[in-house]
């Protein structure tokens, strides 16, 4: 990426395919080799399938002291051993009653290691590693009101965020829903569109009632799937907020394949980016 006229842009990319999650790291390695890639610093961020996100009470502890003890914390709560847990947390802005909140990202340190070896190897530095959540955050852009965001990659079951002014308010993982992509209109319609309906209405009660918080500015959707347009006019109708595809609040993602947007969010992110200009 290049500042040109006070903006940032893309002036050169490259892209590897993945099919299962352990040619993730042969395919971070095609990239750096194209590239210079002693003086590369790169932007790690993991796709959803690649973790696993719980939200628990915050310890009270230091930040050391927590992030130390999060494998033990949140072992009985995934699926991954607690001697292959990785994991990193972030503070909710939200309490709920009295209570402080944290969302905790957690992966297998049998996936994430290589990645970070193979990176080293390539003399590359690693400058940051996020998750898909939170890159999320980046591209809807800062709004004073709430946006619910519902994302979901090709196969994969959707993430339900809420998110304000750049930060995380909520988080939860749906079930059920990874069959979206290839469902016809007619049987999405015929219950998948009324079950998360339902879904989407049991978080919003729980923002508005339960965190006591101000009603959303939107429902945008990011969903891997051809009837998107017909899919919010559908969701419209059972939420007296406007329901909208997902669209990119960043300059740099203008005219760039969706796909690689997460990618243009992260390096913005590593460049220091807050306002573009």
């Amino acid at each position: 990426m290049e500042k040109k006229q006070k903006n940032w842009l893309i002036v050169e990319h490259y892209s590897a395919q993945t099919h299962i999650r352990f040619s993730v790291t042969s395919a971070i390695v095609t990239c750096l080799k194209k590239i210079a890639a002693p003086s590369a610093l790169v932007s790690l961020i993991l796709p959803s399938q690649s973790y696993q996100l719980v939200q628990i009470d915050k310890p009270n502890l230091s930040p050391e002291e927590i992030q130390q003890s999060l494998p033990w914390t949140v072992k009985d709560l995934v699926t991954i051993n607690s001697a292959d847990i990785i994991a990193d947390y972030i503070d909710h802005p939200v309490k709920q009653g009295n209570q402080d909140k944290i969302s905790v990202f957690v992966t297998n340190r049998s996936f994430i290691t290589p990645i970070i070896d193979a990176i080293k190897k390539a003399s590359a530095k690693l400058e940051l590693l996020s998750c898909e959540e939170i890159m999320l955050t980046t591209l809807v852009g800062k709004h004073s009101a709430a946006n619910l965001i519902i994302s979901q990659e090709l196969g994969q079951e959707p993430s339900l965020l809420i998110v304000r002014d750049g930060a995380v308010l909520f988080a939860r993982r749906l079930r059920g829903f990874s069959r979206i992509s290839s469902m016809t209109l007619e049987d999405l319609q015929h219950g998948l569109l009324d079950s998360l309906s339902l879904e989407i209405q049991r978080s919003i009660d729980f923002f508005e009632s339960q965190l006591k918080q101000p009603p959303l500015r939107a429902i945008l959707l990011s969903l891997p799937s051809p009837y998107l347009v017909e899919l919010a006019t559908e969701l419209g109708q059972h939420f007296p907020v406007k329901v909208e595809k997902f669209t990119t609040a960043l300059a740099a993602c203008e005219g760039q394949d969706p796909n690689y947007h997460l990618a243009i969010a992260a390096a913005m992110e590593l460049i220091g980016v807050d306002d573009e200009n």
